[in-house]
């Protein structure tokens, strides 16, 4: 909610104030005041806008919801008996408070800490950071509201150096410097060597866990065939016959079994 003022230095009989907004071709009626027939707002700013002090000396309007449209001056006129229209100006300009964001991404040999700001007039980012081996790049975004999207990102080369240190973005904004700090914490970076090491080694597992059980179910089988005395009464090569290690390819004749 935004509102501008105009007052009369000079008391006066005033019939009737007027707000207009200025304009490149002429001045738009917006609302008007005056004991006879009180607020009166033109049907093009109803529900946006309205005289929020009822006063023939003292005005003020105030707007709902404002966007960028409007953003610019205003005209108060005051309808005076025996002096005429009297007026004076009242500029309404937007501002929005910076709406900050900090986060960080960790690698192995890298630390980039991002600092986003979006605010209107558009702020400006600096960083407040200990050590050396570090540089910043900056990214601008225009939006279609009026407000601008500042992004600095923060690259450090060496991170181990600010485990546990602060980081620190400075938003500067109206003339005023806010500070939004970060502490980079310990933890487990991501590292392509040691994640292809972890693959590579949980294979390696599997593979020979599949062999030892093959292995022990075929060590299984043949003892059972030797308990049954059925590995002697085999013509065939069989499973009994073949050596650890060895793959046989076995006959296509029937084995006979007395």
């Amino acid at each position: 909610m935004q509102g501008t003022r105009c007052f009369l230095e000079i008391p006066q009989e005033v019939l009737i104030v007027t707000w207009q907004k200025i304009k490149a071709s002429s001045p738009d009626n917006m609302v008007t005041f005056s004991k006879e027939h009180g607020v009166v707002v033109q049907q093009a700013y109803k529900d946006k806008m309205n005289i929020t002090e009822l006063g023939l000396q003292n005005t003020t309007i105030t707007f709902w919801n404002t966007t960028l449209d409007d953003e610019g001056c205003y005209k108060c006129l005051f309808n005076t008996f025996g002096s005429g229209k009297i007026s004076g100006i009242a500029c309404l300009t937007l501002f929005v408070q910076p709406t900050v964001f900090v986060h960080y991404k960790l690698s192995e040999d890298h630390l980039n800490v991002t600092c986003s700001a979006n605010a209107r007039p558009a702020p400006a980012i600096s960083w407040k950071v200990a050590g050396s081996g570090m540089d910043n790049s900056t990214e601008i975004i225009t939006h279609p509201n009026g407000t601008t999207s500042v992004i600095s990102v923060l690259h450090i080369k060496d991170p181990k150096n600010q485990m546990g240190k602060e980081v620190i973005c400075q938003v500067l904004h109206l003339g005023t410097v806010t500070n939004f700090g970060q502490t980079v914490n310990k933890g487990f970076w991501f590292s392509v060597p040691l994640l292809l090491s972890i693959v590579s080694l949980v294979i390696l597992l599997i593979l020979i866990s599949i062999l030892l059980y093959w292995k022990r179910h075929r060590t299984q089988d043949r003892a059972r065939l030797h308990s049954e005395g059925r590995c002697d009464e085999l013509e065939a090569i069989s499973l009994c016959s073949i050596p650890d290690g060895i793959i046989a390819v076995t006959s296509h004749e029937t084995a006979t079994i007395r």
